[in-house]
């Protein structure tokens, strides 16, 4: 341990002088510059005096395999509060997971060669200023983005999509007020 310490404080006595010295090239450095080395200097010393331990086991890895594992399960019956104004305004019982509607099949973007251009160009770093990136169809032929917001299929087999805030669990949860639905009806007489 003793050894180790020195090693340490060796290669950290020569960071510093090697760090510290001027670059008398540049002797007129921006604020912004000195303040930039001096926190890379400082991050560098507490990299050596005080490094990140190494871990065995991941706690926040393990909660996403498990939540992955519970997500991811077809038979699982999930419980969704859907919330506008502040209220709960209904809940379902889901069969499977509550999905993205922005979550696609296949990729939104494609890339596109120019042939005009690749037959013209020569060598690796000028051919590639002759590929683009286009937006690419979904599966059913029409293009653009969907609305933010969910979708579901509930126990029964109804197929729900909810744009705004919710929350789910895999088990039901206690209401402390029954759920609203509320209709914002306005009369518009000219």
């Amino acid at each position: 341990m003793v050894n180790k310490m020195k090693k340490i404080l060796a290669i950290l006595g020569m960071l510093i002088l090697v760090c510290g010295c001027i670059d008398d090239r540049n002797i007129e450095k921006s604020t912004i510059t000195i303040e930039q080395d001096l926190t890379e200097k400082n991050q560098k010393v507490l990299a050596l005096t005080q490094p990140a331990p190494t871990i065995t086991k991941s706690l926040e890895r393990e909660n996403l395999i498990k939540r992955m594992g519970l997500i991811n399960d077809n038979g699982k019956t999930f419980y969704i509060y859907l919330i506008n104004f502040g209220k709960v305004m209904a809940f379902y019982t889901t069969n499977g997971k509550i999905t993205s509607l922005n979550a696609y099949l296949t990729a939104e973007t494609k890339f596109i060669r120019d042939d005009d251009c690749y037959s013209k160009c020569s060598g690796v770093e000028s051919c590639s200023v002759c590929w683009y990136v286009s937006e690419s169809p979904d599966l059913d032929g029409a293009y653009g983005k969907n609305d933010d917001g969910v979708f579901f299929f509930t126990t029964e087999g109804a197929y729900v999509e909810w744009k705004g805030d919710y929350m789910v669990s895999d088990q039901p949860l206690k209401l402390s007020q029954p759920p609203e639905l509320i209709m914002d009806i306005t009369d518009k007489k000219d």
